[in-house]
């Protein structure tokens, strides 16, 4: 199979290429390939919404100030020009149709969240990320040379030279083997907190992309930057993120007794996520208080209210249970602003990719911000790009058995690293850890056979090796990074 483009994902970052490549008159052969469908990615559960300033200079630079006072060590060149370029690609968006909440005068209302200095998210109600990922599929079902694949995972990418020219994908229905080559190939993947038992992400969450662009020799940097979100609602069958954007509105944090956290509700995710860490690791449990916000404002966090309401909880008037879990990967495939890579034809976008914007700690929001522009910028660079036509190289031939499962060894790893690989790390904990994967991975070796559990657990070993190491080699704490 040919393609001109080959976008690998399905989440807000593909959507968006794809939103930007057809309103900017790019037409070409794209197909949109993933494992699941949209509803279960990440950036589709997202909360919160986009962080952006427009029009006022001043503004702008605050909002790049907050983001590098929480990153510490973005770069500060690509945060300046994916912050200020924000503003074109949003709006396009928001021209094309794509709503957000107003007030009764027709101006756009704007929430704080923590490490904001002023209130600068869009938000839709608390079902922001669904909302945006709703408008940009019909988007993307207009265009007609737009092929969307699903029940693949892509576990190969294909490399002549230092060019990429396009993937081998696993069919998760028929347990079959297939090439795609393509001209162009982006990888947007999503993060990796599927790999930690305790996680807001989905399932399909384990780096792929990470593992896939080293493999063919992508530079990959500051993957020991995971942000853990201090306030998820945890149970057996369900994790219940809490959007932050509730704080902004007066929701507070409590212990067991009752007592009020003073002056924690707007920190940054890393230090408010490492105060709930360390007294958990001394018995004390906490909770969400969001009895003293007006009922009128709680009505715009329908989602989060229904969900505990499924569990008996009424936030009006009980108090939330609340944990830490892992949520973001700050680091990922070294890129500029534009998605590219240090290989020819291949790009990253969205959470796989490292661009610098979110340093060592991402700025709440800046998220969906990142996967609407860089996708932009992207799309003005392919105006200019050069499209020859993917050479075909030999095609492999795998053995596929599908009898092993991996199911407890999956679950294994994830609890390791959560215990050992968390909020707070240290070098003998990481070591061992290092060994048992690699141990898991010499196993893993001695069966050359595939399968589509076994490529996962594959690429989950992979990816956590990846940032345990990156762990153990970094000597200096800085934002969601912390070592004893």
């Amino acid at each position: 199979m040919h393609s001109d483009i080959l976008i690998i994902g399905n989440g807000i970052a593909a959507l968006s290429l794809v939103y930007h490549l057809t309103e900017l008159g790019i037409d070409k052969d794209i197909i949109v390939l993933s494992e699941e469908p949209t509803t279960r990615t990440n950036s589709y559960l997202a909360q919160g919404g986009i962080a952006i300033e427009f029009g006022n200079a001043t503004n702008k630079n605050k909002h790049i100030a907050d983001t590098i006072s929480c990153g510490i060590i973005n770069n500060q060149t690509s945060t300046t020009t994916i912050l200020s370029e924000a503003e074109n690609s949003i709006r396009s968006i928001i021209n094309s149709g794509l709503s957000f909440e107003y007030d009764h005068t027709g101006n756009l209302l704007k929430r704080r969240e923590g490490g904001h200095s002023e209130r600068r998210i869009l938000y839709h109600s608390d079902t922001s990320g669904k909302h945006i990922s709703d408008f940009l599929i019909q988007k993307v079902n207009a265009n007609k040379r737009v092929k969307v694949i699903q029940n693949s995972f892509c576990f190969k990418l294909l490399r002549e030279g230092n060019t990429c020219i396009g993937a081998e994908v696993y069919n998760t229905l028929e347990n079959t083997v297939e090439t795609i080559y393509a001209a162009k190939t982006i990888l947007a993947t999503g993060g990796a907190g599927a790999l930690y038992s305790n996680t807001s992400n989905s399932s399909q969450s384990i780096g792929s992309g990470i593992a896939l662009a080293k493999e063919i020799g992508a530079v990959i940097t500051n993957m020991e930057f995971i942000q853990f979100h201090p306030t998820a609602f945890v149970r057996k069958e369900k994790t219940i993120l809490i959007s932050e954007a509730l704080r902004g509105e007066g929701a507070y944090i409590k212990d067991r007794n009752g007592n009020r956290l003073d002056g924690v509700e707007l920190l940054t995710r890393d230090r408010l996520s490492r105060i709930l860490y360390d007294g958990m690791q001394n018995g004390e449990e906490y909770y969400l208080d969001c009895t003293d916000i007006p009922e009128e404002v709680l009505t715009k966090f329908d989602y989060v209210r229904n969900s505990l309401a499924s569990f008996g909880i009424d936030i009006s008037t009980t108090p939330i249970p609340i944990k830490p879990v892992a949520h973001y990967m700050c680091g990922g495939i070294t890129t500029d602003v534009q998605g590219k890579t240090n290989i020819e034809n291949l790009y990253a976008i969205g959470e796989t990719a490292d661009t610098g914007l979110h340093g060592a700690n991402r700025l709440a929001s800046n998220s969906l911000t990142e996967a609407i522009t860089v996708p932009y910028l992207l799309t003005l660079d392919l105006l200019k790009s050069d499209w020859k036509e993917s050479e075909t190289s030999n095609i492999n031939h795998y053995s596929v058995d599908i009898c092993r499962n991996y199911t407890i060894r999956i679950d294994s790893l994830r609890t390791m690293m959560w215990e050992k690989c968390g909020i707070v790390r240290t070098n003998s904990d990481l070591e061992y850890l290092r060994n048992y994967i690699a141990t898991e991975m010499g196993k893993l070796d001695e069966n050359s056979s595939i399968s589509y559990a076994k490529l996962k657990y594959k690429t989950m070993l992979e990816t956590a090796m990846i940032i345990v190491d990156s762990s153990i080699n970094r000597s200096e704490n800085v934002g969601t990074f912390w070592k004893k």
